[in-house]
């Protein structure tokens, strides 16, 4: 049976040029002469600035009808469907976290309070305040000092030993990262799909592998804001025995199971009560993390809009959003097989990130990176040279 309706012009908005050819097309049908009708006149006048109204006004009637699609929603019509027809709200952008390491090699004491610390990080201008009160005693080192970036979302990311400027004066007291600090931008459309897609399959009553990850990825913190779980993986052992692997964009989940103070508990205790069936042991666990350090040496036009180091700094972004897309377990080419980080995609993903990149070495890995199940990539050190070189006679002409 054929449709009465094409879809797609119900999803898709008519221009007002559009609009407008349909009305003198039904005015020529009905006998009304419009040739003669000289540019200005009122009545070409009226027709076009009713184009205009009914063309603005086919844009609002296709985006309604979008939004009753998960599919072809989008932006606030998708936040909207997701919330008021699959439950599911969209994840806000996260203030990036992490550790600072102090050395003082003076003699002063310093004592601050919460915020009372400000650091920058010289490659993205972000800056970070410390999350809690701690104490610099002379000639000392305190590492675990926890930060938070003043500005939400993924422009906040400082690799490893980028965060190394002292904002507040601290005499004689130098500071470092020794592990990145990661933040998130807003959720993006296709990972809100895919959450709720999840949410179909915790509606079972038999515990599908969907429910599981369904309420990972949906476990919230007693203040409402997400626990920050991306990556599931599932594996049982065929005796009633049910293993979550959980990771978030930038690792493993911090935490312990039974302690609802922690992410980890958290997310168990969301697994427990909303995918597991009553015949099934789930267990919750951190996924292990396995640190992949890159090493790379490009060679790449001089007429890129980067400098070296802003070439860098692309990389870099590249490589981590990559890694945060990495499932638990690796790729595999084919279902049961091993997973891998495979050393191809590494040099894919760098060399796509510019594309006056003519030239591409990578000496780590040296090889594609095996993980076992339960396994989570890690972006670890990673350390670049870029090398800017003139065209050859005649580029570009």
């Amino acid at each position: 049976m054929t449709s009465i309706f094409d879809f797609d012009t119900l999803i898709e908005p008519a221009t007002a040029e559009e609009v407008q050819a349909k009305y003198f097309a039904i005015l020529g049908a009905v006998g009304v002469t419009t040739t003669q009708w000289s540019p200005g006149s009122v009545l070409r006048t009226y027709i076009s600035g009713t184009s205009i109204l009914v063309a603005s006004l086919s844009e609002v009637m296709a985006l309604m009808t979008r939004s009753g699609y998960l599919e072809f929603s989008e932006g606030d019509w998708l936040t909207t469907v997701a919330h008021y027809v699959y439950g599911v709200d969209r994840n806000l952008a996260t203030y990036a976290t992490g550790k600072l390491t102090l050395v003082n090699a003076g003699g002063a004491l310093y004592t601050l309070g919460p915020g009372d610390l400000i650091v920058r990080c010289p490659v993205n201008n972000k800056t970070y305040r410390n999350e809690a009160a701690f104490t610099l005693n002379p000639l000392a080192t305190l590492t675990d000092v926890a930060i938070i970036a003043i500005e939400a979302g993924a422009d906040s990311t400082a690799a490893t030993g980028e965060i190394n400027e002292l904002v507040t004066s601290l005499l004689n007291v130098t500071v470092t990262n020794p592990n990145p600090v990661v933040g998130d931008d807003i959720e993006g459309d296709p990972e809100l799909r895919d959450r709720c897609y999840s949410k179909l399959g915790s509606l079972s009553p038999f515990g599908p592998w969907d429910a599981y990850r369904y309420a990972a990825v949906n476990a919230t913190r007693a203040d409402g804001s997400n626990c920050g779980v991306t990556r599931t993986q599932n594996d049982r052992d065929g005796y009633g025995n049910q293993w979550t692997y959980v990771a978030t964009d930038s690792g493993g989940v911090p935490g312990t199971v039974g302690d609802l103070n922690t992410d980890l508990g958290i997310v168990d205790d969301a697994i427990q009560r909303k995918a597991a069936p009553l015949c099934v042991t789930a267990h919750t666990v951190s996924a292990n993390e396995v640190t992949v350090d890159i090493t790379y040496e490009v060679w790449m036009y001089n007429t890129a809009s980067y400098t070296p180091a802003q070439a860098i700094e692309v990389i870099y972004d590249a490589l981590v959003a990559m890694f945060a897309a990495l499932p638990i377990g690796g790729a595999a080419i084919t279902p049961g097989a091993p997973g891998y980080v495979y050393r191809d995609a590494i040099l894919s993903e760098i060399d796509a990130s510019i594309p006056e990149i003519f030239h591409l070495q990578v000496t780590a890995p040296g090889a594609d990176v095996l993980l076992a199940i339960g396994d989570v990539p890690v972006l670890g050190a990673v350390t670049g040279v870029v090398h800017p070189v003139p065209p050859t006679e005649g580029f570009g002409g």
